[in-house]
């Protein structure tokens, strides 16, 4: 079920307060419409009806549609410096929901699910986006740190991350957020042989990728972000 409520938002540039629908959980096998909102970006948004200026309230809700095998705990980008101990809270939530503590009937209907945990609107697009594309998300962190490494001067800071914002069977298409504006920064075509490349090289990535296997945060910031160093 998808449940929605009004909240509150106060333009930044003028001060008008506008009401938005917000929503805590969206279960995208009822509402295919929600899935593309958040995919072109018009989910929780309006215009400020004095100044026009864009408003988007920040997440903070499930994503879920297991048609796809997809569920994702989504909170807002700036508490992504506490993102160990969300995660620990996400964890059992899970569980008792779809995970060992359900019962075997709702087991057996996720047991493909790998669930997730992001931070921010662009990251929540890029999983979906990722799934649309048959992308596996571990190894599309790996070929972000890749990128990162033969980009001359990457924006990399604590406030950047480099997210997939499309692509084809031919290139993938990242670019450069602020984290929190989601200003975007800068755009890089990768060709997708270079996903390729990295699959290829197993035994090179290995290391890495053990370190992203079986959590929740899949996410190049989890080394980087917060008191943890998993």
């Amino acid at each position: 079920m998808s449940i929605f409520h009004d909240a509150t938002m106060t333009c930044s540039k003028c001060g008008q307060e506008t009401v938005i629908e917000r929503s805590s959980s969206v279960n995208a096998d009822v509402r295919p419409d929600l899935r593309a909102a958040i995919l072109d970006g018009s989910f929780q948004a309006t215009d400020c009806p004095k100044c026009g200026e864009r408003l988007r309230l920040p997440p903070h809700l499930t994503f879920v549609n297991f048609q796809h095998d997809t569920w994702i705990a989504v909170e807002p980008a700036d508490q992504i410096e506490d993102w160990d101990a969300i995660e620990d809270k996400i964890l059992p939530v899970y569980d008792r929901s779809f995970g060992s503590g359900a019962p075997k009937l709702v087991r057996d209907m996720t047991a493909q699910v790998r669930p997730r945990l992001v931070f921010g609107w662009p990251a929540l697009r890029e999983k979906l986006i990722a799934k649309d594309l048959g992308l596996d998300d571990v190894t599309l962190e790996l070929l972000k740190m890749a990128v990162m490494r033969n980009v001359n001067k990457p924006p990399i800071s604590d406030e950047t991350e480099l997210r997939l914002a499309g692509g084809d069977e031919k290139a993938l298409k990242l670019i450069w957020y602020h984290q929190v504006s989601e200003q975007e920064m800068a755009v890089l075509d990768v060709p997708r042989s270079a996903y390729d490349d990295v699959v290829e090289d197993a035994d090179a990535w290995a290391p890495v990728r053990e370190k992203l296997e079986g959590v929740f945060l899949v996410d190049l910031r989890r080394f980087i972000a917060g008191h943890a160093t998993a």
